[in-house]
């Protein structure tokens, strides 16, 4: 992570997203896919990434990890009503089952996905 919050792709870790990419890297992605929706100016979110990328490396086989600049692509933000950050979006199959937002505790992610690895969760 750099001094923005940025969290840089690693193999295993977490990737950048854009409005653009946003539907190939996570509506179609075979895996559930979290999505950190974040900007340089939120503390928050700065505090959050290292545990987010913690939890990508942790779970590398089962998830894939998103972070998207709401600052910069603005258009996805508003297009899944993301109005407070941070806000981490899980998709299964393309569709959201759950999310997150504000000060966000990581064991309640990791306990969504223990769920997820047990069970077939089906989209909100």
């Amino acid at each position: 992570m750099d001094e923005t919050g940025f969290i840089a792709h690693r193999p295993g870790g977490a990737e950048a997203t854009n409005s653009d990419a946003f539907d190939e890297d996570v509506l179609e992605s075979p895996l559930p896919t979290l999505v950190e929706f974040w900007a340089a100016r939120c503390s928050a979110c700065k505090r959050l990434a290292p545990e987010l990328e913690a939890l990508a490396r942790e779970n590398s086989r089962q998830l894939r990890l998103f972070t998207l600049n709401v600052d910069e692509e603005l258009p996805a933000a508003v297009r899944f009503s993301v109005m407070a950050i941070p806000a981490l979006l899980l998709f299964v199959d393309g569709q959201e089952v759950t999310r997150w937002v504000g000060s966000v505790e990581i064991a309640a992610v990791r306990s969504q996905l223990s769920t997820l690895s047990q069970s077939s969760v089906r989209p909100l």
